[in-house]
């Protein structure tokens, strides 16, 4: 099985999606002739990968690194190949990838830690609460974002197995939402909440996602397993249970 891109492991291929868009809305591009894989120096070709997944009128377009390339922990970049309309000149477009030491997965995301990611501002972990903001903090605010996960989509879906494969715009929310929590600790640790700060933001755009995965605004965003298929709600089935959060949050 193809681990998506923000679950990628070592030794372990790794299903790369890409989004092509044109004025905004998703559109094909006449062509995506090739996908490059480069090593983590950022300069050596690993492979390049001509079997391209598509599905017609999407937009969307996936490959699948092979494992025998990602033997190593690090940054990863996928480069596309393309042309926007026949005849004219071929463009490229670079995105990255990290692949992981081999962990089980704990929560809808991976793990949050200060100064990666969402919170590359944040100062180091405290040991205690006094001094900052602590270890305790994160876990108690990617707990929180595993219950609003369970509570947003529980009712819909069939989430049985998703922590050990969310669909990757799953984990882009929860990551989205812990981040939040996280900063609103912080926030709360200096005075009050800003209306307008980090915290606020980034629920914001887990909001945006949500509108487009849940309600198809502005436009539908599928949920894809693993394997790039389109994961549906349920019909008629009892919803799935969320747990008990150890906090809530003033945003969400």
């Amino acid at each position: 099985m193809a681990l998506a891109r923000g679950r990628a492991e070592k030794d372990t291929d790794a299903h790369l999606g890409m989004l092509f868009r044109w004025d905004g809305a998703p559109t094909d591009p006449y062509q995506v002739r090739q996908v490059e894989i480069i090593d983590t120096d950022g300069e050596t070709v690993l492979d390049t990968i001509t079997s391209i997944e598509h599905e017609a009128g999407t937009g969307e377009y996936y490959v699948v690194a092979a494992a025998a390339h990602l033997d190593a922990a690090g940054r990863y970049c996928d480069v596309w190949y393309f042309t926007w309309v026949n005849g004219e000149g071929e463009q490229s477009v670079t995105q990255d990838f990290y692949v992981q030491e081999t962990a089980a997965l704990e929560h809808y995301g991976p793990d949050l830690q200060a100064g990666v990611h969402y919170l590359k501002g944040f100062p180091e972990l405290a040991a205690n609460a006094q001094d900052g903001i602590t270890q305790a903090d994160l876990d108690a605010a990617m707990n929180v974002a595993d219950v609003m996960i369970e509570s947003i989509f529980g009712a819909d879906y069939d989430i049985a197995g998703w922590l050990e494969s969310p669909p990757l715009l799953v984990s882009a929310v929860w990551e989205l939402l812990a981040a939040a929590k996280a900063t609103e600790f912080r926030e709360l640790r200096l005075g009050a909440p800003d209306e307008d700060g980090d915290a606020a933001r980034l629920t914001g755009v887990a909001r945006d996602l949500l509108d487009g995965i849940l309600h198809g605004r502005p436009e539908r965003l599928y949920l894809r397993d693993a394997d790039g298929g389109i994961v549906r709600p349920r019909r008629s089935r009892a919803p799935t249970q969320p747990r008990v959060a150890a906090a809530t949050s003033d945003y969400f």
